[in-house]
């Protein structure tokens, strides 16, 4: 009898052990699968962080807006690889000194701004695939441009000649049928001596066609009335294509810079940006510039005479005279520029984002925007 109770207890104390050790096993594998979808959603939510870009204002590639909004060249290659590769990103304000470095500990995913693609900063970073190609350019004053040598220039072109003979021409035969029409019957205005008669048909042809109307001269017979009203026709419109060429003709010639050369910069008082490509070339060019902050400091003070050429990137040069009536980009340009995304050294992402930038590039939507903001002609 003794024996049967110790059994019975001896299973009710073997069946609870179980229970407990079945039930710790269930609340650790509970706070297990809790433990692993915490760090699923930690790593979804690092997933889907923003990635976050260094930015610098340099027109037209980085520009803010009054809302602080982003804008520019740069910023819609950014928006097409978030839309190509499903990511998100965060500009953030830096320095230009200081990219590189921040790309390069992680404290940025990347980076766009004025930063050349060169040798120096590959070694610690990783450049991806430039999206634009530019050189350095030249600011000068439109004043310095239209002096008297350039005016020597412009009166003696084969351009200006070329005009000149072509309002004459028709002049001078104007002017020699009217006399052959009017000597006989109107003697007093045209007189019948060859030399006199037909510098006055010349003075008269001239007085029409510039419209001036001095009407010391006028024809009498009917064949001159009627050569008269046919000049008065053909006058205004050899006039204006005359002024249409001759307006083209002198845009061309201001267009085309006084400095030939790099050599030409050497006895000019030079500017550019601090810290700048344009600042390292002059300084192999053994060109001693004065420095300015910005693009903007740097077109004012030549636009107000303190220097005779700004040297800057020619692309934010054509974006920022667009303010400056009185200043012109010379045709000068040098030391080719290309500009790429910067990215840390071996990128997982870098193939993705080269590939990106390259069905970017071939894309007429890319012409498009690049046309919008570095329009060909110029303007």
């Amino acid at each position: 009898m003794k024996l049967r109770v110790f059994s019975v207890s001896s299973l009710s104390v073997a069946q609870g052990l179980f229970r407990l050790v079945a039930l710790l096993f269930l609340v650790f594998l509970a706070g297990g699968v809790r433990a692993q979808q915490a760090a699923d959603e930690t790593g979804a939510a690092a997933a889907k962080a923003p990635v976050a870009i260094g930015v610098h204002a340099v027109p037209p590639f980085v520009m803010q807006d009054r809302d602080g909004s982003w804008y520019g060249l740069g910023v819609d290659l950014m928006n097409a690889l978030s839309r190509n590769l499903n990511t998100d990103y965060r500009f953030v304000e830096t320095d230009p000194a200081d990219m590189v470095a921040r790309v390069a500990d992680g404290t940025l995913g990347a980076a766009i701004g004025p930063v050349p693609i060169n040798a120096r900063d590959e070694a610690v970073i990783d450049f991806s695939q430039p999206y634009y190609s530019g050189s350095i350019g030249v600011a000068l004053r439109l004043v310095d441009r239209l002096g008297p040598r350039f005016m020597l220039e412009l009166l003696t072109s084969p351009a200006f000649l070329y005009m000149l003979g072509l309002l004459t021409g028709p002049v001078f035969i104007i002017g020699a049928l009217i006399w052959l029409l009017e000597r006989r019957a109107n003697p007093e205005q045209f007189e019948p001596r060859p030399a006199r008669g037909v510098f006055s048909g010349f003075w008269w042809a001239t007085v029409t066609m510039t419209t001036v109307g001095y009407g010391d001269k006028a024809p009498v017979t009917f064949l001159g009335r009627l050569l008269a009203m046919f000049w008065m026709f053909a006058a205004l419109i050899l006039a204006a294509i005359t002024t249409a060429q001759l307006a083209a003709g002198l845009t061309s010639s201001i267009s085309t810079s006084a400095i030939e050369s790099v050599g030409d910069l050497g006895g000019l008082k030079v500017g550019t940006v601090t810290g700048s490509s344009a600042a390292s070339e002059l300084d192999i060019l053994h060109v001693a510039p004065h420095d300015y902050p910005d693009l903007e400091a740097g077109l004012a003070a030549l636009s107000h005479g303190e220097i005779d050429a700004f040297v800057y990137d020619r692309a934010a040069l054509q974006w920022g005279l667009r303010d400056y009536s009185g200043l012109y980009l010379a045709g000068l340009s040098f030391s080719q520029q290309n500009y790429g995304l910067i990215l840390p050294q071996d990128d997982p992402a870098r193939k993705a984002v080269n590939i990106t930038i390259l069905s970017t590039l071939e894309s007429e939507q890319w012409h498009l925007i690049v046309d919008r903001y570095l329009p060909a002609d110029g303007r």
